[in-house]
């Protein structure tokens, strides 16, 4: 049994949301050295120009962006992408020490190195924003909460709700997984719920329909920075699991899958790659709430509270 006070709460809640398939993947490492798939130790950079996706639909698309992590857009995703760089500068902050939650938060509210078509596009712009579709609908409908996402995280960072009293290891780390596996995973999903609600209304326009759309799902789960990004988690719950780069690499086949579909405008094909890649995600997710339910009871089994991965100074991811 995990038990009853506000720690266990917390490990409760991430393993619920496992079951929707989007919870806060934690490590006890610190995200660095995350190489993009294709690439060698010497070659790897945060950006990222990967080995390819095979067909190569995206390759030479006019006004497209350069590949990353190994992917080849066919429209231009390179602010999008940079949206990652925002969840880099909370990563940052949360390691302050002291922590910096106010930092923290500027990042998540403000962002400022991803630029929109009306100012800058933040984590708290999309957490917070009104929408009507699957899955999304899913958590709304579980958390009884619209801003089920941004609730969670303005909690974490301000010291609320289950987050009240907590030590500051604590509430970092709700802030942290709640934003860089929650939010992205999510906006991810939303992106590839657009493309195939663009494909069946027959707006397959690479530059802003269904392949644009396939394009930004990739852009927010490898992006500008790999390592303040759901790819990073993928690749460490690979290494604890003995399955490597798999869901990594599985990820990139499928969503240069989509965007193939996405181009020819094929429905059936969109909706098995995209099906394919929430299972791939759900992977991830399943290996670290099981990683870390079982070190969790141990170390509570024990008596060891300062052992449970998500307190005693260290920031897992």
């Amino acid at each position: 049994m995990i038990g009853t006070g506000p720690l266990a709460r917390l490990m409760a809640a991430a393993l619920a949301a496992v079951a929707l398939a989007v919870v806060a993947g934690c490590g006890d490492d610190d995200g660095a050295g995350v190489r993009n798939i294709g690439e060698t130790e010497t070659s790897a950079s945060g950006t990222g120009t990967g080995s390819g996706t095979g067909s190569g639909t995206g390759s030479g698309a006019a006004g497209a962006s350069r590949p990353f992590g190994g992917y080849e857009p066919v429209s231009d995703v390179s602010q999008h992408a940079r949206v990652t760089l925002d969840v880099a500068e909370v990563n940052a902050s949360l390691d302050a020490d002291p922590v910096d939650f106010r930092g923290a938060a500027r990042a998540y509210a403000d962002g400022g190195n991803s630029a929109g078509p009306d100012g800058p596009r933040t984590l708290r712009g999309f957490a917070t924003e009104r929408r009507d579709e699957p899955i999304w609908n899913d958590y709304v409908r579980f958390y009884g909460d619209p801003a089920w996402l941004d609730t969670f995280v303005m909690q974490a960072l301000e010291g609320r709700g289950p987050f009240a009293g907590e030590p500051d290891a604590v509430r970092r780390q709700g802030v942290q997984k709640g934003i860089q596996n929650g939010i992205m995973i999510a906006w991810m999903l939303h992106e590839l719920v657009a493309a195939q609600a663009d494909v069946a209304a027959g707006d397959i326009d690479p530059a802003s329909g269904a392949p644009h759309k396939v394009d930004e799902a990739w852009a927010f789960y490898h992006g500008a920075d790999p390592d303040a990004a759901p790819y990073a988690t993928a690749a460490k719950r690979g290494a604890d699991f003995g399955t490597g780069d798999a869901v990594n690499e599985a990820m990139l086949a499928q969503a240069g899958a989509a965007r193939d579909a996405a181009v020819a405008g094929d429905a059936e094909a969109l909706d098995a790659a995209v099906e394919e890649m929430r299972r791939q995600v759900l992977i991830t997710y399943l290996q670290a709430a099981l990683k870390y339910a079982a070190t969790t009871d141990a170390a509570l089994a024990e008596g060891y509270r300062e052992k449970v991965p998500i307190s005693a100074g260290s920031m897992p991811r």
